[in-house]
């Protein structure tokens, strides 16, 4: 056995091993495989020989190795050449079929853009049963182009080679969609949930397709079939002759793994079309500022609007219509509330996230929300009672940025509590919605109350009311906007078909100019403002961003300035935000960090929290 070593670790590197462990036998005239170990902790690569009996060991397979003294599970990743007279430990034995060779490269270039060990990547990859050998591709259906209706734009799209950005609403089918990449050939679907990849499943199978629904079926998968569809990880399936990808709710955190490596399964799919060759389209009512800006203006396509694409939407506050004398104490109900509350003929969803994504802190003189002056989000207080902004860093005293009054209030709601406010104020029965509740949320004319998960939890509503939007809105991220919106987008599927629909937003800063867009929605609009403000603010996608986490409390960041990283505090001891120009930037850096500190640290990049 032998390790592999590199100029520049990309995986933490390599240490030198003593030469009586690396020799077993000869090398000469043999195939030799650069592998990874399963093994958590062991960010390197090794050589080992491959015996004449394991002639089908491949780019790809999963093998079983010798490593220090133990047999771990390994993927090989490359056949690599070395002198003849370097002796190596023997492959022990083949156990599984996996990645395909594509996968594999995919796989290492996601562990080097997004800063974590490719083992994670590779896991992800792989089948969850042992799969000694793969059977007879699948010939697939036969299709024409043009089976079934198409959209315009999404033909546009996957015409040019490339792809791009299609905005289409939430309560119109995703079948026409769909079909424009089916038509072309085997197509690749990456869904945010395995409830919306299984209903998707499903209808295409009652069609006479083929269908690999991930991570099942990953065989079938790998075999070739007309469509694969899957949550997040199915981006990783290996498919032969691939001909286009859809990921579909771009706009969805979930797409996301919040764990190191945080890879996200739009950008695993751009480049894997990219390095194909094939077109990849992504969908979603509102896209993000990182899917825009890859398509580029000529690649994004809006659909001609349509009544019905969005739901009635009211903004509305607990203090707009009383007077001075008369405002209520924080967590009361507004009137608003209370009326659609009261009518028994519709079913009303409350949606209230405790642990929420700030400390929402509030004036107790005019009851604004605090928030920072320069990027407009929440603020929490520090111990020194200086008012912190998580998400460009500025400080400032402890004032109202409205009326300069230093008296503030820490506003903490509970859905146990705030279930006991409305049960009192609707006059009917309140169930709330937890890991807990074994009623089922399907009953009508009821009123539930829970956090974003009561969305996916019931199967039907008349009205959606968030409780608290303030802390959705000005959450200490920078992608505050774009999940305030994906849950406006959940609630909104929540209640299609009803001919009630109404979202209700309880916000305390109701005037706040950014709740202007949420009453008639303009996707164009919007995406136009939150690109200008990234650009200007130097967010992502126009500068490169991660959460560090160090194993060791004292880490200095002065120290480390010719990585060219620049370190921000976080709220937690041993915890950064590190910025750098680009992508590259940034994981160059990481790197070399890597290479020459001493200790151990996670790096999460474009975290969906950090505060």
């Amino acid at each position: 056995m032998g390790a592999h070593f590199t100029p520049r670790r990309v995986q933490g590197g390599c240490q030198a091993l003593n030469q009586q462990e690396l020799i077993s036998t000869p090398s000469l005239g043999r195939r030799i495989v650069r592998v990874v170990p399963n093994v958590s902790g062991v960010n390197k690569t090794f050589d080992y020989l491959v015996p004449e009996s394991l002639k089908n060991v491949k780019v790809g397979s999963i093998v079983r190795v010798e490593l220090q003294g133990r047999r771990v599970d390994a993927w090989v990743i490359d056949e690599v050449v070395r002198p003849g007279l370097i002796k190596f430990k023997d492959v022990i034995s083949l156990l599984s079929e996996g990645p395909s060779e594509e996968v594999v490269q995919l796989s290492q270039w996601a562990a080097q853009r997004f800063c974590g060990p490719v083992r994670a990547v590779l896991s992800s990859a792989s089948p969850s049963l042992r799969i000694k050998k793969l059977g007879t591709r699948h010939s697939g259906a036969a299709r024409k182009s043009g089976q079934r209706g198409v959209v315009a734009e999404a033909e546009e799209l996957f015409d040019n080679q490339r792809g791009g950005v299609l905005v289409w609403p939430a309560p119109r089918p995703l079948r026409p969609v769909l079909e424009s990449g089916i038509s072309r050939g085997r197509t690749l679907v990456v869904t945010p949930s395995v409830g919306f990849a299984r209903t998707i499943a499903q209808a295409l199978r009652r069609e006479g397709l083929s269908v690999a629904l991930m991570p099942d079926d990953w065989q079938r998968a790998a075999e070739g079939v007309d469509v694969v569809v899957g949550a997040r990880s199915a981006v990783w399936a290996s498919i032969p002759e691939l001909k286009s990808i859809i990921v579909l709710d771009e706009h969805d955190e979930r797409l996301q793994d919040e764990r190191s490596p945080t890879w996200h399964s739009r950008d695993v799919a751009i480049e894997r079309a990219r390095a194909l060759g094939i077109p990849c389209l992504l969908v979603s009512p509102l896209p993000t500022v990182s899917a825009t800006h890859w398509a580029g203006s000529q690649a994004v396509r809006f659909v001609e609007p349509a009544s019905g694409d969005w739901p009635s939407i009211e903004v509305v506050d607990p203090y707009s219509d009383l007077g001075d004398d008369e405002k209520p104490q924080f967590g009361l109900l507004s009137s608003r509330l209370i009326e659609v509350l009261r009518d028994k003929s519709k079913t009303v969803v409350c949606i209230l996230n405790t642990k929420g994504r700030s400390r929402l802190l509030s004036c107790k003189a005019c009851k604004a929300i605090i928030r920072c002056e320069k990027c407009d989000a929440a603020v929490i207080q520090n111990e020194e009672g200086i008012l912190e902004c998580n998400r460009c860093g500025a400080h400032r005293p402890a004032t109202c940025q409205s009326c300069s009054s230093n008296a503030l209030a820490l506003l903490r709601k509970g859905v146990a509590k705030m279930r006991d406010e409305i049960e009192k104020a609707a006059l009917r029965q309140v169930v709330e919605l937890s890991a807990e509740t074994t009623v089922a949320a399907n009953a009508a004319s009821l009123v539930y109350i829970g956090t974003e998960a009561a969305l996916h939890r019931v199967s039907s509503a008349d009205v959606v009311v968030f409780l608290d939007f303030d802390n959705e809105l000005f959450a200490p991220t920078y992608r505050a906007g774009e999940q305030a919106w994906t849950l406006l987008i959940h609630a909104t599927r929540l209640l299609k078909g009803s001919s009630k629909a109404l979202i209700v937003l309880q916000s305390q800063d109701a005037s706040n100019t950014q709740y202007t867009d949420f009453v008639l929605p303009d996707p164009r609009l919007l995406i136009e403002r939150e690109q200008k403000k990234r650009k200007v603010m130097q967010l992502p996608p126009y500068a490169a961003m991660a959460r560090v986490v160090f194993a060791d409390p004292t880490f200095n960041p002065a120290d480390w300035a010719h990585c060219k990283l620049a370190f921000s505090s976080s709220v937690k001891t041993a915890e950064f935000l590190v910025r750098a120009e680009n992508d590259e930037a940034l994981s160059q850096g990481i790197a070399q960090l890597r290479d020459e500190l001493s200790t151990r640290f996670r790096c999460y990049v474009d975290p969906m929290r950090y505060a």
